[in-house]
């Protein structure tokens, strides 16, 4: 068996959903417009959040920078899924492939982190109603969202180096909408078994430790 390591010049195939479908072109229409209403319904959103000075309360800073990631991670991969269609080229770059798989390892963690900051918050509203403004405060909400994104950039780096870093085979077709860790792994050519326990437990923890202060906070 021929195998090659990656370089610059190495082009990934997305298959994805659309070509796949008894009806791409309806298909494509219906995610060109899902994808126009969360664009707009975010950007509304985040419209209003910064133009109401009303709304510039720790709550609302949370709704913002939770409809910036919405936002941000429906643009990471729907664009170029029509884009690609509509030429009829699937094609992504090893770099854009990289990049890609980091975006959205970093939004998706962002998003479970600032979900748990935010049932933090509702918590001490309900429960600590007179403590709000002080525990609270801006610069402690700042904190929240800071520290939901660089803990999630981090890891989304480290994996996206570590997953990038492997052979691949000369089959070099994602069976999947956008590069993602588990179907880049199928195409590796060593033995990626532990990675993806590691991978999995990964994910689980960023599931869970959230999903246990929501429920906590209740």
């Amino acid at each position: 068996m021929e195998f090659w390591n990656y370089t610059l010049g190495i082009e990934f195939i997305l298959v994805g959903i659309l070509n796949d479908s008894q009806s791409p072109e309806l298909l494509c229409a219906t995610v060109a417009v899902l994808y126009m209403l969360a664009l707009t319904s975010n950007g509304l959103m985040l419209l209003v959040i910064t133009m109401d000075v009303q709304l510039h309360v720790p709550m609302y800073h949370l709704l913002g920078q939770l409809s910036l990631m919405d936002l941000l991670f429906t643009s990471v991969v729907t664009p170029k899924a029509l884009v690609d269609f509509l030429r009829r080229e699937n094609t992504i770059s090893f770099g854009g492939c990289a990049l890609q798989m980091f975006l959205a390892l970093t939004l998706g963690g962002t998003e479970d982190l600032l979900l748990a900051f935010m049932a933090y918050d509702r918590y001490v509203a309900i429960c600590h109603p007179l403590n709000y403004t002080v525990l609270m405060r801006p610069r402690v909400c700042w904190i929240m969202v800071a520290t939901s994104w660089i803990l999630a950039s981090l890891n989304a780096l480290g994996h996206t180096m570590y997953t990038m870093h492997f052979s691949f085979c000369l089959s070099w077709e994602i069976r999947h909408l956008l590069c993602e860790i588990p179907p880049l792994l199928k195409l590796a050519c060593d033995d990626t078994s532990r990675y993806e326990l590691m991978v999995y437990g990964t994910g689980v923890t960023f599931l869970l430790l959230p999903l246990s202060a929501i429920v906590a906070s209740y």
